[in-house]
């Protein structure tokens, strides 16, 4: 017993070393838990009781206070300066950035008809434009409210992936630009993949420079260091810019809220709900997951004011940042209880009776969510959580629809409907193109 106690600990130790050299293309600071911190030194145990491999938290800690294991770049005077002194090539006839106040309707018209030609912003204003978004940013909470008056509207957005052919068809054509009439909510994932995430990524700031308060963001999976690294954004900066600057997007990222309560009714994160209350994570689970619904657990429900005081401002990882893997990372499930996640490791999903749970305890009616491909561009995936994708034949195979979802108050109520719409032509750069390895890939 003790022989196959230490086989199981020593495949689950090379499973995540390889999971780590993956993740690892480059000499970037460990920013995710699959990490040193999760791997043993030689002739260490991962032992964590009952002669059982895996990792084993009790804490039900948010983060509040929790510094970040991130080595983080030096935002201030100087990079704005660094910036202020970057030419603007003298062939440019794009719009000029000069400050927030000079973002309006023409500037982001030009410049969604500007990336149609697949010309670039200036590197000055690339710096300058994230730099003022980075200071709004700052000013937001990790749970953000927002008002949906009656007779009002908000849409919400889904995945975009960098995709920006269907992204702008999505502005000009389904939910119109943002505005105080038109508010809009972007739930992650703008980035990765899709070989025009620069563009993408400019645009959304763009709009959150002309209206900070009618356009909004969730952070999602795909803003954070350990999947810029590994599907493509990162090489994209580095391609079209330079690697200082992906460093002040990751900034950007760090700041984004987690969640947003729409009128004090609906729950909205890219992905998920708290996780269980004690953060287990042993070898059997994935093998047995009924069995370990019934010991992953949470008794004591998570409050939006606790959501509200998390520390969002970190690379997520489940040991010191429990809440914000869970809304980055998880998935909802159709059977009860948590699961083990098949994505990576110490991600969990959640079934009907946790999502109620959650939504009873909250006082709220219906969660939004996005993080997973659908082939209608939306579903109702378990009871009063819906999934929407805005990301249309995704990686140009998958074959699904897109959707948003339009939010209208009537009478009081949130009532949704799904606007779906379909993949446009773009130019022939293959999906994924800047991923290490990949056509557009520096080398």
């Amino acid at each position: 017993m003790a022989g196959r106690s230490r086989a199981r600990a020593e495949a689950l130790r090379l499973s995540i070393l390889s999971l780590v050299l993956v993740l690892s293309s480059r000499a970037w600071p460990w920013p995710a838990w699959v990490g040193p911190p999760l791997i043993p030194l030689a002739g260490q145990s991962l032992t964590s009781g009952h002669g059982s491999t895996g990792y084993r938290s009790t804490s039900r800690s948010t983060g509040a206070g929790v510094k970040p294991r991130v080595l983080r770049m030096a935002i201030g005077a100087d990079l704005r300066a660094y910036a202020q002194s970057l030419p603007v090539p003298p062939d440019y006839t794009g719009p000029p950035y000069n400050g927030p106040s000079s973002v309006n309707d023409a500037f982001v018209d030009h410049l969604l008809n500007m990336y149609k030609t697949q010309a670039k912003l200036p590197m000055k204003y690339s710096y300058l434009m994230a730099l003022d978004v980075l200071d709004i940013l700052k000013q937001e909470k990790s749970l953000q409210r927002v008002a949906v008056p009656p007779g009002s509207k908000i849409t919400v957005v889904g995945d975009i992936h960098g995709q920006y052919f269907d992204f702008v068809h999505m502005i000009e054509q389904v939910t119109g630009k943002p505005s105080p009439q038109n508010p809009i909510l972007f739930n992650g994932d703008f980035v990765d993949r899709g070989p025009w995430s620069v563009e993408v990524l400019l645009c959304l700031y763009a709009f959150k420079l002309q209206y900070p308060t009618a356009v909004h963001f969730n952070r999602g999976n795909h803003e954070s260091e350990m999947t810029n690294y590994q599907y493509g954004f990162a090489n994209e900066v580095k391609v079209k810019y330079e690697d200082k600057l992906m460093e002040l997007f990751s900034e950007t990222f760090r700041y984004l809220p987690l969640a947003t309560v729409l009128e004090n009714q609906v729950f909205v994160s890219h992905a998920g709900v708290p996780g269980p209350q004690e953060r287990l994570w042993e070898d059997w689970m994935q093998k047995a997951p009924d069995e370990a619904a019934g010991v992953l657990r949470r008794d004591q429900q998570v409050t939006l004011a606790e959501i509200e005081a998390t520390n969002r401002v970190c690379e997520p990882n489940p040991m010191d940042f429990p809440l914000v893997i869970d809304f980055l990372w998880s998935d909802p499930k159709g059977a009860n209880g948590y699961g083990p996640s098949t994505r990576v490791p110490m991600v969990y999903t959640f079934g009907p009776d946790v999502a109620q749970r959650f939504l009873q305890a909250n006082n709220l009616k219906y969660m939004l969510r996005s993080h997973e491909t659908k082939s209608a561009g939306f579903q109702e995936t378990i009871p009063n959580v819906i999934t929407v994708f805005s990301a249309p034949n995704y990686i140009d195979r998958a074959g699904n629809l897109a959707a948003v979802a339009v939010l209208t108050n009537q009478g009081g109520n949130l009532d949704k409907q799904f606007v779906q719409f379909q993949h446009q032509p773009h130019p022939d750069i293959e999906s994924g193109a800047y991923m290490k390895g990949k056509s557009l890939a520096p080398s």
